[in-house]
């Protein structure tokens, strides 16, 4: 299931500024990393002709690598003549923030910021700006730690905004589980365009996309190059602020009370 929009409207006169900002960055920074690598589609660091060393120092110097942020390691054997050992950055801390703008390549930049782009502008316009721009760098860096409690003494980088969008996608399951997702569903030759409910969608992409995955891959932190237990652990966040949100403006979702008291009318109106 592809999703293509959400049929959700913003209120009258909301731009989502912060959320299109967001997508600039990531696509500027992403230039960079295409600028430092001579790489697009992927950024690999090895493949089975040759070395790419500029992609390498690129992703241990910025991604974020859980055995350098713990302390457990202070260097790298990369195990490659050309690069050989690579000490962790001064302040490894700081990756968890620059880890979440960097991307592996060009499909991992482009699913991410479609997500961000028919979920974020909701969540932005629920929130505001400088909240939604706090609780998703928290998000980010919140899904980072979890991902580093997979496997605190790792020396693989982690790279991407998939945590703090993951978060994103919680958050909106919350407080809006009727909005309808516009998706383009294709199994085999069967292709058809179907409206689905977040309620129905997220839990859908969080199951099949990530905790299969997760857990048939034996609880891996990053089984087959994805690190699935930042996206859930995002996730979880997400559904965390969600429910504190909602908790916090609880008349905004009780009609038909004098008092909007929340336990006579628990319906979600949206």
């Amino acid at each position: 299931m592809f999703p293509l929009k959400d049929e959700n409207p913003h209120p009258p006169g909301f731009k989502p500024r912060l959320t299109i900002a967001l997508i600039i960055v990531n696509v500027v920074i992403f230039g960079i990393q295409v600028a430092i690598t001579g790489q697009f589609f992927d950024f690999t660091m090895a493949d089975q002709n040759r070395v790419y060393p500029d992609t390498i120092k690129m992703y241990f110097s910025w991604g974020t690598v859980p055995g350098c942020v713990t302390g457990e390691i202070n260097a790298i054997n990369t195990g490659i003549p050309e690069i050989g050992v690579l000490n962790c950055p001064a302040f490894p801390e700081l990756s968890l923030l620059t880890s979440t703008f960097m991307h592996g390549g060009l499909l991992h930049l482009g699913g991410n910021m479609l997500f961000l782009w028919i979920f974020g502008d909701n969540i932005e316009a629920k929130f505001g700006r400088v909240k939604y721009l706090g609780i998703y760098l928290m998000w980010g860096i919140g899904a980072g730690l979890i991902h580093i409690m997979g496997d605190p003494g790792s020396g693989v980088p982690a790279v991407g905004a998939s945590g703090a969008i993951s978060g994103i996608l919680g958050a909106y399951l919350v407080i809006f589980p009727r909005a309808k997702i516009m998706t383009f569903l294709m199994l085999g030759f069967f292709w058809r365009m179907i409206h689905i409910k977040a309620m129905y969608f997220l839990p859908f992409w969080l199951i099949f996309q990530n905790l299969l995955p997760f857990f048939i891959g034996g609880f891996g932190a990053a089984g087959g190059g994805v690190a699935y237990l930042a996206h859930i652990g995002g996730f979880v966040l997400g559904l965390a602020i969600g429910f504190l949100y909602k908790r916090l403006h609880r008349s905004d979702y009780t009609y038909g009370t004098r008092y909007g008291y929340v336990d006579d009318h628990r319906d979600d109106w949206r």
